[in-house]
């Protein structure tokens, strides 16, 4: 066993034979695999002391078990999607982390794919050795156009298997497809990209087969003619696919990263409410910082480094006051942050209402999601506070007395900070550094409980 690049074990198994299947006997104590032994004997061995915890965390027993039964002379434990025993059924059931848009392979434009189809195919010569002028030919024809028709067709099919499968997917990579794409729209074009590369086939293997049956020189070389402009005509028509694959690959490998272990804070609020402008101070990221809402219109990462640890930080694009439902895909990317990442929340509140959201309106904001993600980390914000009291606000109708205690102090112990005078800053890293430090503190339990639950499951060798 050697630890291979990228943090993946990689096991190479030397002179796998085809076992008969293990007499019935009692599950072991720890995991099994086959190994060379006499016939005679039952074929499974237990595993090392001490072999699961130099597994990379999170790769269990049972998914090695269900990987290795197999004949080829090397296995590879893939990082990303990770088994575990599935009691009631007793099937491997899928852990996955994010990361998946990184690995997305790289999308030749369509214009680059021909060409380099159509010079790769030009430079296949016939078959050696065939003296007949027409057999020669015919020979060369069918070849240049099962060349052509490959060269088009297996890129597509790398394409099309090497995209990752929504169902393969975090929920907060599915969420980020849809959001970004809308409902359906990356399965579409996959589908398209298919789609061409069967016409493809088709249409390649029906002309070098009539190519193969010229019975002149003259004969083939029209038909070779005809084959290379009928595939060419075919892929052309569909070219369109590829091009919207290749902006599809682009937005995907563009959106951040977000590593699952490591603590990650996420700034929440109403537009404009001053987010981004922490987010400069806290972090290395630099969001657009603009007097108007919705500056954010994606999810902006950047990094803390204290006390030389590393965290965290996510700007989301601000919250309205309105039903999930009536929510647009920008304000939906805030909700997929919060409802799928294991994140902290540094909630951020404008008690000026220099925002241009009322008091009003982000009280009943803060309340939703204060009820939904309470169970979060948190740290509330009053942000611009060496506005308060210096402008007027939109309102002061306030019918209800949480809404008046809320516009006069905040939220029961939040923060004022101002990013312009420098007050309460130092305070607030402080206290973030304290959030972040909890929620490593959160990871590891649950990454412990996880690696102690795996420990736990043995599963016997099945033929």
């Amino acid at each position: 066993m050697r630890a291979a690049a990228g943090g993946r074990a990689v096991f190479h198994l030397q002179h796998l034979r085809p076992r008969p299947p293990c007499r019935a006997s009692p599950a072991p104590a720890t995991a099994v695999l086959p190994h060379s032994a006499p016939a005679s004997r039952a074929y499974h061995r237990r595993l090392p002391k001490g072999f699961l915890p130099t597994l990379e965390p999170g790769v269990s027993a049972v998914y090695l078990c269900r990987r290795v039964h197999s004949t080829t002379c090397s296995v590879s434990l893939d990082g990303r999607l990770q088994g575990e025993l599935d009691g009631a059924k007793g099937e491997v059931r899928k852990h996955e982390t994010v990361g998946a848009f990184q690995k997305i392979p790289m999308v030749m434009p369509a214009t680059d794919i021909l060409m380099s189809a159509q010079r790769k195919s030009r430079n296949v010569p016939p078959t050696k050795g065939i003296a007949n002028i027409a057999k020669r030919e015919r020979n060369k024809g069918a070849k240049q156009l099962d060349a052509l028709m490959k060269e088009l067709s297996v890129p597509l099919r790398t394409y099309t298997e090497n995209f990752p499968k929504r169902r393969d997917l975090h929920p907060y990579e599915r969420s980020l497809i849809e959001l970004t794409f809308g409902e359906g729209y990356y399965e579409q074009v996959l589908g398209r990209v298919d789609a061409l590369r069967k016409r493809i086939t088709s249409v390649g293997k029906q002309h070098a087969s009539v190519c193969a049956k010229s019975t002149t020189k003259r004969e083939a070389e029209e038909r070779l003619a005809e084959g290379k402009k009928r595939l060419e005509e075919a892929f052309q028509h569909g070219q369109h696919a590829i091009d919207d694959l290749v902006n599809v690959a682009k937005a995907l490998r563009s959106m951040p990263v977000v590593d699952l272990h490591i603590p990650t804070l996420c700034l929440v609020g109403s537009p404009n409410v001053g987010k981004s402008s922490l987010v400069r101070i806290l972090s290395s990221g630099k969001p657009e910082v603009c007097s108007y809402p919705f500056t954010t219109r994606g999810i902006l990462m950047g990094h803390i480094v204290s006390n030389h640890e590393r965290f965290q930080v996510t700007d989301t694009p601000g919250l309205l006051t309105r039903h999930d439902d009536d929510r647009n895909n920008i304000e939906r990317l805030t909700l997929a942050v919060l409802s799928y990442l294991p994140i902290a929340v540094l909630y951020v509140h404008d008690l000026s209402e220099d925002c241009g959201t009322s008091v009003a309106d982000q009280y009943t904001t803060y309340k939703h999601m204060k009820e939904r993600f309470g169970d979060r980390l948190w740290i509330d914000v009053i942000s611009k506070c060496d506005l308060l009291g210096k402008k007027a606000p939109i309102s002061f109708d306030d019918a209800d007395e949480d809404v008046t205690q809320y516009r006069k102090f905040g939220p029961e112990g939040a923060l004022r900070v101002s990013v312009q005078s420098e007050i309460g800053v130092k305070e607030l890293k402080e206290r973030v550094h304290q959030l972040l430090t909890s929620q490593m503190a959160r990871i590891k339990a649950d990454k412990a409980e996880h690696e102690t639950q795996e420990a736990g499951v043995s599963v016997p060798w099945r033929s």
